[in-house]
């Protein structure tokens, strides 16, 4: 996974991707997690948060003998690697600084930077399971061009766009199993016939795979919240909101997360706070969790 190298800094060096995927495949480790991870105990220990006493190594970004040295101490908890166990939110925030951090709800971000798809930002802090791409995946739209493009830099139509993303994955690709990026190559219309196919079910419709959807998200979404998750849980790191991107296509932005949240939930017919209210969830039949 590219993330394994992008992430700490060892660039152009197909050997040490191909060594670090097996060791993630072979020790049961996921490599979005694992580089995160890596990442956040790198920009602590550049930062003088982590000694290299405590690493037992120097951490620094590039330092390709230490990632490999160290991953399989992760899968059998030893020395260091008991600390990096515990990913990368709990690293962070052993050292005192769960700023540098960068995920959602504990969970490490995937490949993009949100200030460089602002739409992702959203898509990122509204999933259900933490920053995970796939729960929706606006990059299609915002980098891709696919079925068109929009632009990555605006807040505008974003809300809606990443509410029709959650619902369409939750009610069709992730229900049915599918890989997400199929979506890239066939539309969903497509996908829905093909669903009613396999299973010999001919209500499934494109309309009927979006509701179903969107009463998993809010079912989800309701599991959340008694769970604890308040709406502060639907955020992004400082560094999103708050420092402009220093390089890249979004060079000079921040993600304007409060102004696309609020809409988000206005859409999704949720109070303030992200609760799904009473008449949403009779709307979808879900009145049982009212």
């Amino acid at each position: 996974h590219a993330l394994l190298t992008a992430d700490i800094g060892v660039l152009n060096d197909p050997e040490f991707l191909l060594k670090v995927n097996s060791f993630c495949n072979s020790l049961g480790m996921d490599t979005i997690s694992t580089a995160g991870t890596f990442a956040t105990a790198m920009e602590l220990y550049e930062r003088g948060y982590i000694t290299e006493q405590e690493a037992g190594c120097k951490l620094n970004f590039g330092n390709a003998d230490a990632v490999i040295d160290l991953f399989p101490k992760i899968a059998r908890r030893e020395g260091f690697g008991d600390v990096l166990a515990e990913g990368g939110y709990r690293v962070a925030e052993k050292y005192g600084h769960p700023e540098y951090f960068m995920g959602v709800k504990k969970m490490e971000f995937p490949a993009y930077d949100s200030r460089s798809a602002h739409g992702m930002g959203l898509n990122l802090a509204t999933a259900t399971r933490g920053g995970c791409h796939g729960r929706g995946y606006t990059i299609a739209f915002e980098v891709i061009g696919h079925p068109v493009k929009m632009d990555p830099l605006t807040e505008e139509g974003k809300a809606q766009l990443v509410i029709d993303l959650q619902n369409l994955m939750a009610g069709i690709i992730d229900a049915a199993g599918i890989c997400q990026f199929s979506i890239l190559g066939q539309d969903p219309v497509t996908m829905a016939a093909q669903l009613a196919a396999a299973t010999g079910i001919d209500g499934y419709t494109l309309e009927g795979v979006i509701k179903c959807g969107e009463r998993i998200w809010n079912l989800q979404q309701v599991f959340n919240r008694r769970a604890g998750f308040t709406r502060k849980d639907d955020s992004l790191p400082k560094r999103m909101t708050e420092e402009p991107a220093p390089a890249g296509p979004g060079k000079g932005t921040v993600v304007d997360l409060e102004r696309m949240l609020k809409e988000y939930y206005q859409l999704r017919g949720w109070d303030e706070e992200g609760n799904p209210t009473p008449e949403k969830l009779k709307e979808l039949g879900l009145e049982d969790l009212i």
